[in-house]
């Protein structure tokens, strides 16, 4: 796994949010979710890329997490309906890309590097940032994505 520090200047973003379990996640309820928030990203307005699907994860707790799919905006005066704003500060990021079914190993792996690498975690806001290329279908592909986790630099 190639690991590399990456920092992100602070954004904001409109999407939806799902608060669930582990247990639902495992079972797919955020593919399904994933599914839907690509039949509706048309409706968010000034989108700096359409094709640049954000999932951002927060309140990681023993029971579970929330979870949005979002795009990253540029100005947020037209709020779909059902969509909420994230504000993303700014963050140095572990930073890999990873395409296969074993997301879970690359998380395992990401945070090995983050200690093999001197990095402390950045506890707070979000817990990771995952960006998704626009034409990934979470239901029938293999997954493709780039995962961010915050650290100290």
């Amino acid at each position: 796994m190639e690991a590399k520090l990456v920092k992100k200047e602070a954004f904001m973003a409109i999407g939806v949010k799902w608060i669930g379990t582990f247990e639902q996640a495992a079972k797919g309820e955020i593919k399904g979710f994933h599914k839907e928030f690509l039949k509706r990203r048309n409706e968010i307005e000034y989108a700096v890329n359409p094709e640049n699907i954000l999932g951002l994860s927060y309140h990681i707790n023993k029971t579970g997490f929330t979870y949005y799919l979002a795009l990253e905006v540029e100005d947020t005066t037209a709020m779909p309906e059902e969509m909420e704003l994230i504000t993303v500060p700014a963050y140095a990021f572990a930073s890999t890309e990873y395409k296969g079914t074993a997301v879970h190993e690359a998380y395992t792996g990401l945070y090995a590097w983050i200690k093999q690498n001197g990095y402390s975690l950045k506890q707070g806001e979000v817990e990771h940032l995952e960006e998704y290329p626009g034409s990934f279908d979470p239901l029938t592909d293999e997954p493709e994505l780039i995962i961010n986790i915050p650290v100290i630099a």
